[in-house]
């Protein structure tokens, strides 16, 4: 009995043998799909099986594939998303945290945001971008 779980074994990592396998994007499908498939358990709902049974048949198919220079490409563009997405909501969180001390603009050169102190009312300021290093003015 032993032996035959390691020829199992043996055999299931000589199939796996220059498959991409499993990664971070893979992980997020796999968990949205079983997300989906619990919501559609919820009635008129039911368009979601399907979206999450596509969602479980692309990870197998991106954990099984042999075109690994594509699986990255894949992995990258996520983990580019999901940084932007966790650098917008990284300064949106400091955005509200600061809102009765500093004031946000955007650079209108190379759209950086900019942190100041908050000035009085009704005066025009000019504020100098730290990355591009360009002047501009805004009214407060």
């Amino acid at each position: 009995m032993r032996n035959r779980f390691g020829n199992l074994k043996y055999r299931l990592q000589q199939f796996m043998y220059g498959r991409y396998g499993y990664d971070e994007l893979s992980r997020f499908v796999s968990i949205l799909g079983l997300v989906l498939l619990f919501l559609a358990f919820i009635p008129y709902l039911r368009i979601l099986y399907y979206f999450a049974l596509i969602l479980l048949i692309w990870t197998w198919y991106r954990a099984f594939s042999r075109n690994v220079y594509r699986r990255q490409a894949e992995r990258q563009k996520y983990l580019e998303l999901k940084y932007r997405a966790a650098q917008r909501f990284s300064l949106r969180r400091n955005m509200w945290r600061d809102r009765k001390t500093h004031k946000y603009y955007r650079c209108p050169y190379c759209k950086a945001a900019v942190r100041i102190r908050r000035p009085g009312r009704g005066k025009t300021i000019s504020i100098s971008c730290p990355k591009c290093g360009r002047e501009f003015s805004k009214k407060t």
